[in-house]
Protein backbone atom coordinates (compact mmCIF):
# COMPACT_ATOMS: atom_id res chain seq x y z
CA UNK A 1 0.00 0.00 0.00
CA UNK A 2 1.35 2.89 -1.01
CA UNK A 3 2.08 5.62 1.68
CA UNK A 4 0.08 8.70 -0.24
CA UNK A 5 -2.72 6.71 0.17
CA UNK A 6 -2.54 5.38 3.86
CA UNK A 7 -2.76 7.75 6.85
CA UNK A 8 0.11 5.45 9.44
CA UNK A 9 -1.16 5.28 12.60
CA UNK A 10 1.33 4.29 14.12
CA UNK A 11 1.89 2.66 17.84
CA UNK A 12 4.40 1.19 19.70
CA UNK A 13 5.14 -2.64 19.06
CA UNK A 14 7.86 -3.25 21.49
CA UNK A 15 11.92 -3.30 21.26
CA UNK A 16 14.71 -5.34 20.38
CA UNK A 17 17.36 -5.72 23.13
CA UNK A 18 21.48 -5.91 21.45
CA UNK A 19 23.59 -7.53 24.33
CA UNK A 20 27.38 -7.13 24.84
CA UNK A 21 27.83 -10.45 26.91
CA UNK A 22 25.05 -10.09 28.86
CA UNK A 23 25.16 -6.38 29.15
CA UNK A 24 22.79 -4.08 27.33
CA UNK A 25 24.46 -2.03 24.97
CA UNK A 26 21.28 -0.63 23.04
CA UNK A 27 17.99 -1.32 21.90
CA UNK A 28 15.67 -0.79 19.13
CA UNK A 29 12.42 0.32 19.46
CA UNK A 30 10.18 -1.37 17.30
CA UNK A 31 6.34 0.51 15.88
CA UNK A 32 3.98 -0.68 13.84
CA UNK A 33 1.13 0.87 11.87
CA UNK A 34 -1.95 -0.56 13.05
CA UNK A 35 -4.09 -0.13 9.32
CA UNK A 36 -1.31 -1.61 7.39
CA UNK A 37 1.04 -3.19 9.66
CA UNK A 38 4.47 -1.84 8.31
CA UNK A 39 7.00 -1.65 10.69
CA UNK A 40 8.77 1.74 11.91
CA UNK A 41 12.71 1.16 14.24
CA UNK A 42 14.28 3.59 16.15
CA UNK A 43 17.50 3.26 17.90
CA UNK A 44 19.08 4.21 21.23
CA UNK A 45 22.30 3.63 22.38
CA UNK A 46 24.04 3.58 25.42
CA UNK A 47 26.62 7.06 25.28
CA UNK A 48 24.44 8.78 23.04
CA UNK A 49 21.96 11.46 23.54
CA UNK A 50 18.27 10.52 22.78
CA UNK A 51 17.06 12.34 19.57
CA UNK A 52 14.35 14.98 20.49
CA UNK A 53 11.89 13.50 18.20
CA UNK A 54 11.30 9.67 17.13
CA UNK A 55 12.13 9.37 13.69
CA UNK A 56 9.84 7.40 11.84
CA UNK A 57 12.33 6.38 8.81
CA UNK A 58 10.85 4.60 6.23
CA UNK A 59 12.39 1.81 4.28
CA UNK A 60 11.55 0.50 0.63
CA UNK A 61 8.54 -2.05 0.24
CA UNK A 62 11.01 -4.40 -0.60
CA UNK A 63 13.13 -4.59 2.04
CA UNK A 64 13.03 -5.64 5.87
CA UNK A 65 14.37 -3.68 8.90
CA UNK A 66 17.51 -5.69 10.33
CA UNK A 67 19.83 -4.64 13.19
CA UNK A 68 23.35 -4.33 12.11
CA UNK A 69 26.02 -5.10 15.03
CA UNK A 70 29.52 -4.76 14.74
CA UNK A 71 31.30 -6.64 17.38
CA UNK A 72 34.64 -5.99 18.63
CA UNK A 73 36.27 -7.49 21.91
CA UNK A 74 35.47 -4.49 24.14
CA UNK A 75 31.99 -3.34 22.37
CA UNK A 76 28.96 -3.53 20.39
CA UNK A 77 27.75 -1.39 18.17
CA UNK A 78 24.10 -1.32 16.58
CA UNK A 79 21.64 -0.07 14.37
CA UNK A 80 18.70 -0.94 12.21
CA UNK A 81 18.91 -0.46 8.88
CA UNK A 82 16.36 -1.84 5.64
CA UNK A 83 17.96 -4.99 3.82
CA UNK A 84 16.59 -7.25 1.62
CA UNK A 85 18.82 -10.54 -0.65
CA UNK A 86 21.59 -8.72 -3.28
CA UNK A 87 21.05 -5.45 -1.53
CA UNK A 88 24.93 -3.57 -0.60
CA UNK A 89 25.37 -2.07 2.18
CA UNK A 90 28.40 -0.07 3.57
CA UNK A 91 29.07 0.47 7.14
CA UNK A 92 32.03 2.53 9.22
CA UNK A 93 33.18 0.46 12.12
CA UNK A 94 34.07 2.74 15.04
CA UNK A 95 37.55 2.59 14.29
CA UNK A 96 37.25 3.68 10.62
CA UNK A 97 37.69 1.21 8.90
CA UNK A 98 34.86 0.81 6.17
CA UNK A 99 33.68 -2.22 4.94
CA UNK A 100 31.08 -3.31 2.17
CA UNK A 101 28.43 -6.56 2.30
CA UNK A 102 26.10 -7.73 0.36
CA UNK A 103 22.87 -9.10 2.05
CA UNK A 104 22.78 -13.53 0.91
CA UNK A 105 19.07 -15.09 1.35
CA UNK A 106 19.43 -15.96 4.25
CA UNK A 107 20.16 -12.42 4.91
CA UNK A 108 24.12 -13.12 6.01
CA UNK A 109 26.84 -10.81 5.06
CA UNK A 110 29.86 -11.63 2.71
CA UNK A 111 32.25 -11.67 2.65
CA UNK A 112 32.70 -12.47 6.39
CA UNK A 113 35.08 -10.09 8.32
CA UNK A 114 36.79 -11.69 10.98
CA UNK A 115 37.22 -9.24 13.01
CA UNK A 116 35.23 -6.98 13.98
CA UNK A 117 32.29 -9.84 13.67
CA UNK A 118 29.71 -8.54 11.79
CA UNK A 119 25.67 -9.58 11.91
CA UNK A 120 22.37 -8.69 10.79
CA UNK A 121 19.42 -9.89 12.88
CA UNK A 122 16.04 -9.21 10.72
CA UNK A 123 13.69 -7.37 13.57
CA UNK A 124 10.53 -8.85 12.81
CA UNK A 125 11.99 -12.04 14.73
CA UNK A 126 13.66 -10.28 17.44
CA UNK A 127 10.64 -8.61 19.07
CA UNK A 128 10.94 -8.32 22.99
CA UNK A 129 14.13 -10.62 22.69
CA UNK A 130 17.55 -10.17 23.18
CA UNK A 131 20.39 -10.49 20.87
CA UNK A 132 23.60 -11.31 22.25
CA UNK A 133 25.85 -10.07 19.92
CA UNK A 134 29.12 -10.52 22.07
CA UNK A 135 32.38 -11.46 20.64
CA UNK A 136 33.17 -14.12 23.04
CA UNK A 137 29.31 -15.46 22.46
CA UNK A 138 29.79 -15.21 18.48
CA UNK A 139 33.36 -16.45 18.38
CA UNK A 140 33.13 -19.60 20.35
CA UNK A 141 32.69 -22.76 17.94
CA UNK A 142 29.40 -24.35 17.10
Amino acid sequence: MADSEHQHEIVFMGMVNVNRDNYLQGTVDVWRCRGCKRLFCDDKRYGEPLKASVGFESIPDDEEWAVLTCTTLKEVYMNSLGVRPGKKITHACRSGEVHEFAVGEDFSLSPPVANPIHRLYLVKDNVNKNIEAGYYRLSMPK
